[in-house]
């Protein structure tokens, strides 16, 4: 009900790419293209403008603003996004039927339930039970995740939902199933490059990072199938840069590039990584003044640490368990390679898969006291591990 109220919002400046891109694929020259994103732009602004729509489509299409088109069409700029045909292709048949913006927004709104289910099943592999796993997906449904990022007209829903397939693989590979966790993870990075190539070796890293994290558990890292996550999870991070390298696909060097050189607007710079050092501080300074402002975020957060911790030093926490936090991960990362404030809350926007988790888990040691039971969990498959189907 809440995402119909909001409606399909405002078209951003990332949308004009999308829907420049679907027109081009279906055979619209460059220019028509160009005016069709543009004019769904000026009906539905997202930065506001007191001008008429006529007017900001002609100097849009004049490349002089009046909020957007200085850059859009600028060759290095359109590198970014030429490769992400994923989401427009798929909304193709819903824009043609109901309109660009309507169509692109269903897609959103699908992608992001699904989402939701996915991580369900992820809370289920994580031996949570009926009532935690309702809660954890509640709360994915309503943290900043789904509401507002997870209906943006942008490729952010579906390379969500695309990202869990791959956490839901590699929490059957921690649970034993190696071939279902390999084969979904592999079917989500496929997935992942088709909507939003620029997140496959970040997310890859991320669920590297997670696996090596917890190798350092003694309690977890004479497990064979956390050994193989490890290896499976390095293949992958390293298969995602080469596949990027093979196909020529934008980097880290061309994202810095872009961040400071206002989206190619300006000459390249020569520093790229110390200019990046340096806006860590500033993002950092921003981020703990905007706490205060933030404190039911941050207490979400801290609930999710609070119950991910109890349930380790209640023995109720599977290995499964933290494969959300590999998309913690992956928002925080995210943020570090992007420091802009501004951006960081979209770009960080996958913390709160792991935080929803989180939340499940608190809700199990609730539950658990509740009925007075407070020794460790039972041995299931899910903690001893199953064959390798």
């Amino acid at each position: 009900m809440a995402t119909l109220a909001v409606g399909p919002g405002v078209v951003w400046g990332d949308t004009v790419q999308y829907i420049r891109i679907a027109h081009e694929l279906q055979g619209a020259s460059p220019d028509e293209a160009w005016e069709a994103a543009y004019l769904e732009f000026c009906k539905n602004p997202s930065i506001p403008y007191a001008g008429t729509v006529e007017n900001c489509l002609s100097t849009t299409m004049a490349g002089h603003g009046p909020v957007i088109g200085y850059i859009d069409r600028n060759p290095q700029y359109q590198e970014i996004f030429s490769p992400r045909i994923g989401y427009p292709l798929i909304a193709l048949p819903l824009m043609n039927l109901l309109g660009d913006r309507t169509g692109l927004w269903i897609v959103a709104v699908l992608s992001t339930a699904i989402a939701g289910l996915l991580l369900a099943r992820l809370a289920r592999l994580a031996n949570l039970p009926l009532l935690p796993a309702a809660i954890a997906q509640a709360a994915f449904y309503l943290l900043p995740v789904s509401l507002p990022h997870g209906i943006a007209l942008l490729a952010e829903a579906p390379t969500l939902l695309s990202s869990l397939v791959m956490a839901v693989g590699l929490a059957q590979l921690l649970n034993g199933a190696r071939k279902r966790g390999v084969a979904l993870m592999a079917a989500g990075l496929g997935m992942v490059f088709f909507f939003k190539y620029s997140s496959t070796m970040l997310l890859c890293v991320s669920f590297l990072v997670l696996c090596l994290s917890m190798l350092l558990s003694k309690e977890y890292r004479r497990r064979p199938q956390l050994r193989a996550a490890a290896v499976v999870t390095a293949l992958f991070a390293a298969a995602s840069v080469l596949i990027n390298t093979l196909l020529g696909l934008p980097g880290l060097q061309h994202s810095l590039q872009d961040t400071f050189t206002d989206h190619f607007r300006f000459p390249p710079v020569d520093d790229p990584l110390q200019r990046l050092i340096a806006l860590e501080g500033d993002f950092a300074l921003s981020f703990l003044a905007a706490l205060p402002a933030n404190a039911v975020y941050l207490a979400a957060f801290i609930t999710a640490v609070v119950g991910m911790v109890l349930a380790k030093r209640r023995g109720i926490l599977p290995m499964a368990g933290w494969a959300a936090a590999g998309l913690s991960i992956y928002g925080v990362l995210s943020v570090i390679g992007h420091p802009v404030y501004s951006q960081s809350d979209r770009l960080g926007s996958s913390l709160w898969v792991g935080v929803a988790i989180g939340m499940g888990f608190l809700a199990l040691v609730i539950q658990r006291r509740l009925k007075g039971d407070t020794g460790p969990a039972g041995t299931t498959d899910a903690g001893r591990g199953v064959t390798n189907s």
